[in-house]
């Protein structure tokens, strides 16, 4: 209850009838009056606050503007080298070919984002809403995307060494030709997702889901699949030689011209 709230309650409470009932209510009600332009002044500090903060960060006066309203601003080929944008607006906003290195964007709403060819090597998206994200091209290397929505975001051919992508859900999201070697995926959701082309040589992706995806002419040697779900998934012509594939679930997968030497297969499937 709040403590207007409570004040209303003791003043329902006084005994009723005579001047002390009419001292108490009007008491209680000067006091709600008061409470009441305190919050509504608070909430205009607190805007005011921040539209001082995003009007300097628009400024070039500072690189952090945590939970900012930026939705649909142009930052194309900003230096924002470590800023702190973490829980800010940034849907729609465009990054395109920016500096983001080691910079906080956890927690950030960027659904539709442009980060196309942005140099995002080792920042923090983890937790972000990233829906229909572009990122082609970009650097992310040591990036962490952990328990990110990644849903359709498109990340065809970049740089993605060693990238965290623990927990997130990249469902059909095109990773075509992108560089995950190293990678961390352990328990993403990669059902339907293109990952044609894609190099995951040494990659964590224990538990993942991935049905119905597209891994043709992928490159994963010694790639963990253990205990990974890839019904019905494309691996033609795909290197999975030396992989873990124990406990994997590989029902209906496309298998043509896949290359599985030394691989640890499920019990359910014999080695070829």
């Amino acid at each position: 209850m709040s403590a207007g709230g409570i004040v209303e309650d003791r003043a329902r409470r006084l005994p009723p009838g005579g001047p002390r009932t009419t001292a108490g209510r009007t008491f209680a009600l000067s006091l709600c009056s008061i409470l009441a332009a305190g919050t509504i002044g608070a909430n205009s500090v607190s805007a005011q606050e921040a539209g001082e903060r995003e009007r300097a960060f628009l400024a070039g006066e500072t690189r952090d503007c945590p939970g900012c309203n930026l939705a649909g601003v142009s930052l194309k080929r900003w230096n924002l080298e470590g800023a702190d944008l973490s829980f800010a607006n940034l849907e729609e906003a465009s990054f395109h070919d920016a500096n983001l290195r080691n910079a906080n964007l956890s927690g950030a709403k960027a659904d539709y984002a442009n980060f196309n060819l942005a140099d995002i090597t080792g920042a923090n998206f983890e937790g972000a809403q990233l829906v229909e994200a572009l990122a082609f091209g970009a650097s992310a290397s040591r990036a962490v995307f952990s328990g990110a929505n990644l849903k359709y975001a498109r990340l065809g051919t970049a740089t993605l060494i060693g990238a965290n992508f623990e927990g997130a859900d990249l469902t059909e999201a095109n990773l075509a030709g992108a560089t995950l070697a190293n990678g961390r995926l352990a328990g993403a959701i990669l059902s339907g997702a293109d990952l044609r082309d894609v190099t995951l040589i040494r990659a964590d992706l224990t538990g993942v889901v991935a049905r119905t995806a597209y891994f043709a002419n992928a490159r994963m040697r010694f790639a963990n699949l253990n205990g990974a779900d890839l019904a019905e998934s494309n691996f033609e012509n795909a290197d999975l030689g030396d992989t873990d594939l124990r406990n994997a679930n590989l029902t209906g997968a496309w298998l043509l011209g896949t290359s599985l030497n030394g691989a640890a297969m499920p019990d359910s499937m014999p080695a070829r």
